[in-house]
């Protein structure tokens, strides 16, 4: 058995509304699992159970409601973790950005204040 941190992607459709932009969310799991087949799978589960549907407030003030969707779209990749043993400070996930993609991380949701 071994460790795999397995990223998964969900998106988030406005039912009700939906000329909205959808949101995505990006969920990374930390699985033990025979190999990257099986964590795959695994991960697969785990973000299933994260599927949704619920009320939201996705107008105007005084509209009424909508209701927001989350469903699994795909696993987006499995990383092996190369260590016998799980502690503080153990690499979990890696990846490379792009410059886009580093900007596009580090702006906040209009209602989010942002990180520091």
């Amino acid at each position: 058995m071994a460790f795999y941190s397995v990223s998964c992607l969900l998106k988030g459709v406005h039912i009700s509304r939906p000329h909205l932009e959808s949101l995505w969310e990006e969920n990374i799991f930390l699985v033990e699992a025979g190999n990257e087949n099986e964590a795959k799978k695994k991960g697969e589960e785990y973000a299933r159970k994260d599927e949704a549907e619920y009320e939201v407030e996705d107008g105007k003030p005084g509209e009424p409601r909508g209701k927001l969707r989350w469903t699994f779209m795909q696993v987006e990749s499995v990383y092996d973790i190369d260590t016998k043993e799980i502690r503080s400070g153990t690499e979990l996930f890696s990846r490379f950005l792009r410059d886009s993609e580093v900007s596009s991380l580090l702006t906040p949701f209009p209602d989010e204040r942002p990180a520091g």
